[in-house]
């Protein structure tokens, strides 16, 4: 197996059907059944409390010390700026280009080896199919340690310190790559663009949109130079963080950080921090759609609004979190009876918090040609059915029950998550402002809080929750290409669903 393949983010051409984990409902008034702070001071039956904190240069580290039956240790460098921040003429798809290269390309210290990364790494590290991605705000490199040794974490950390400040650029090996990335790219082509187009429509003006899809309009001609700027002003001690997941001693592990990456200065004074664009809401038209030939079939009924900022607040963190999963499964329980006999994922509902610069909850059905309006009547009556009658008593009793069983068995697996999925994890919620907090630590939070919530209760959060957004109905079809007004069409179609309900598209 190719231990070192480099695997940029790529854009998805449908919905990622699972559930969401990453939980920032708006703190705007308790739901009943508050959850108690302590439970936070209760030791995890697996993983003990990271360690956090940040270098007088800027890099900030996170350290997660568990027991688990691996062999060594998962070691993930993320650096802040991906695609949005190629802003300047000449830059389009260089943060992309540049995770390339790091892979091969020659260090100041080994000025003729261009593959000084890859050798160096395959005496220390374990064989995996991906290590390197790159999205819209930042690039990440995650590897796995032989052993638990000391000297090789401290390997593994030279040669991420190697790959953040030393690269030459050669320019044979930038050459290389760049033939690599085109190819990489022009095989996502057909998906990214979908999701450019879905993206366009219900949140025009954020990070996903304003990005081309293709993101490599300049890799094939951009100069040495150009690319080694980005480089420079992207790669820097105060847009770095290195985690650390494993069967470690965090006191040992963050002298080795400060070993290897404590006298990195920046080459230039320190420059403001990239702003994100937020989606543009006046913008958002009510309904849209999509022919492409080659598209998928689906009918989507979303909402956008803004991230809320997560609560500082451990256990209103969970709340938020236990509040998404039990909405997610109550309604995705109710869309699956709605379609007996549906294959899995024919039909579903899911949120997705931050990752795009926004909080969105949708609901879809990917239909079968020639039944564009049948998916449309059903998403849209049961978006205007929650609205108006809520959830019932018994299909929030089974969410509740069916969650708890899920949190029971993501406890009883606690041991078996992979460190470098951990890594990520933790990456993830440090970015983000947020705690980690662990599915045996959640699954008590729940225990607390279940029986205390009324489908009442759940009922008037989801109003408040879809009530924050921007609704917005989209079908893909390549069939519409032959109706003379799809946008008339999608508006019949949800009109005749609704009856004397007053859910009407604006």
């Amino acid at each position: 197996m190719r231990k070192f393949r480099q695997a940029s983010m790529c854009f998805i051409a449908a919905p990622v059907f699972v559930l969401s984990s990453s939980g920032l409902a708006a703190d705007r008034r308790p739901v009943a059944g508050g959850v108690s702070s302590e439970i936070a001071d209760r030791p995890s039956a697996d993983w003990g409390a990271p360690a956090m904190g940040r270098l007088e240069n800027g890099v900030r580290f996170a350290i997660l010390p568990r027991q688990g039956n691996e062999p060594g240790v998962a070691v993930l460098m993320r650096n802040e700026g991906g695609f949005i921040a190629e802003h300047r003429p000449g830059e389009r798809g260089l943060a992309h280009l540049i995770e390339h290269v790091v892979f091969h390309s020659p260090t100041v210290g080994s000025p003729d080896d261009v593959d000084h990364f890859t050798r160096a790494g395959l005496q220390l590290t374990l064989p995996a199919p991906h290590v390197a991605t790159t999205s819209w705000r930042e690039s990440n490199y995650f590897l796995s340690s032989k052993t638990r040794q000391s000297a090789d974490l401290d390997g593994i950390l030279s040669l991420l310190r190697e790959a953040a400040s030393d690269l030459t650029f050669r320019a044979d090996a930038v050459d290389g790559q760049r033939t690599s990335v085109m190819r990489e790219m022009a095989d996502k082509k057909l998906g990214n663009e979908i999701y450019a187009d879905y993206i366009a429509a219900i949140a025009p003006g954020s990070p996903n949109d304003r990005i081309d899809a293709q993101n490599s309009d300049d890799v094939p001609t951009a100069s040495i130079d150009t690319i080694r700027g980005l480089y420079r002003r992207l790669y820097r001690p105060e847009n770095m963080m290195i985690v650390v997941v494993g069967n470690v001693r965090p006191g040992e592990v963050e002298k080795l950080i400060e070993k290897r990456f404590g006298d990195w200065k920046s080459i230039k004074p320190a420059h403001r921090q990239e702003t994100f664009p937020m989606f543009q809401r006046n913008l958002i038209r009510p309904v849209s759609f999509s022919a492409r030939p080659q598209g998928r079939r689906t009918a989507l009924v979303t909402v956008v609004m803004s991230t809320p900022v997560p609560s500082s607040r451990r256990d209103q963190q969970a709340r938020a979190e236990i509040m998404d999963l039990l909405t997610t499964r109550a309604i995705n329980d109710r869309l699956a009876t709605l379609q007996p006999g549906s294959p899995p994922g024919k039909v579903g509902m899911f949120i997705e918090n931050g990752e795009q610069g926004q909080r969105q909850i949708m609901l879809w059905d990917n239909f079968a040609a020639d039944q564009w309006k049948p998916a449309v009547t059903g998403l849209w009556k049961t978006t205007c059915d929650l609205a108006n009658s809520g959830f019932t008593a018994n299909e929030w009793a089974a969410a509740k029950h069916n969650l708890e069983a899920d949190l029971k068995q993501r406890t009883i697996n606690m041991p078996k998550t992979a460190n470098v999925d951990l890594a990520k994890d933790l990456s993830h919620v440090l970015a983000d402002g947020r705690d980690l907090i662990q599915p045996d630590e959640l699954l008590s939070y729940a225990r607390m809080m279940l029986p205390r919530i009324s489908a009442r209760d759940a009922s008037n959060w989801w109003r408040e929750q879809w009530g924050s957004g921007v609704e917005h109905l989209r079908v893909e079809d390549p069939d519409l290409a032959r109706v003379q007004n799809p946008v008339s069409s999608i508006r019949a179609a949800a009109a005749e669903a609704v009856g004397t309900y007053t859910c009407k598209l604006s």
